[in-house]
């Protein structure tokens, strides 16, 4: 099982990555509903990095807590959808 470093690191990298784009591109163009959404997908994976990477309650992956576990997967679930949104605009 990887260590919550390694895990951690690839939604870190990736929402810094996406957001630093949407950004850069809010700047030079202005805000529109596909950077803001983008920018959410950028925040929300490092958010969904941090949490795993500081053992914030609802991203440990060690315990059998319902309520955890939903919370974990619904939060991962949004940065997905916003990543995956905001990369096949970015590749539009």
């Amino acid at each position: 099982m990887p260590s919550d470093t390694s895990t951690a690191a690839a939604p870190i990298a990736t929402g810094v990555l996406l957001a630093g784009t949407a950004a850069r591109d809010a700047i030079q163009h202005g805000l529109e509903p596909w950077t803001t959404l983008a920018l959410a997908g950028g925040l929300s994976a490092v958010a969904v990095g941090l949490g795993v990477l500081t053992g914030f309650r609802g991203f440990d992956s060690g315990r059998d807590d319902d309520g955890r576990r939903r919370t974990t997967v619904a939060l991962a679930g949004l940065a997905l959808t916003c990543v995956a949104v905001g990369a096949r605009i970015a590749l539009t």
